[in-house]
């Protein structure tokens, strides 16, 4: 399993080199969450980063691993009045680009952390988020 402060400090990282990133939000299913969801501004582009799932991939005790399931949404908060979401699928389309690049460049330079199977990275249009919120899932798997 994945170190999840660890995970959540990557991310953080991760949205500090992409500056059309504004914030990075832990996600959680409480009421606090929808509240804090709630408040960010329209315009607000922000990583929602869930926890991964892992699931054993081991076939012995003696080499024991898992595979664990990792999604992160790049969501755009947005007043559906002005705008539709196939135009901020568009926009935030570049900063999902932009996050899967520092991704591979992460993987490449040996990052301890974000040792994905690069088959497993996939994308994934998502509109009607939170209620006014659109923009892109990027789904991988990390072996640990």
């Amino acid at each position: 399993m994945i170190n999840l402060t660890a995970y959540k400090e990557y991310w953080e990282c991760l949205a500090k080199r992409i500056p059309l990133i504004t914030g990075v939000l832990p996600v959680t299913v409480d009421e606090a969450m929808a509240k804090r969801i709630a408040t960010l501004k329209t315009g607000s582009v922000t990583l929602f980063v869930l926890p991964p799932a892992a699931e054993s991939e081991g076939k012995n005790i003696d080499c024991f691993k898992e595979g664990n399931e990792c999604v992160v949404f790049v969501m755009e908060k947005y007043d559906p009045q002005r705008r539709d979401a196939w135009n901020v699928l568009e926009s935030s389309q570049v900063v999902t680009e932009k996050l899967k690049s520092r991704m591979l460049d992460d993987l490449a330079s040996g990052c301890s952390l974000m040792r994905f199977d690069v088959s497993t990275l996939n994308t994934l249009p998502e509109t009607q988020f939170f209620a006014g919120f659109a923009g892109w899932s990027v789904g991988f798997k990390i072996i640990t």
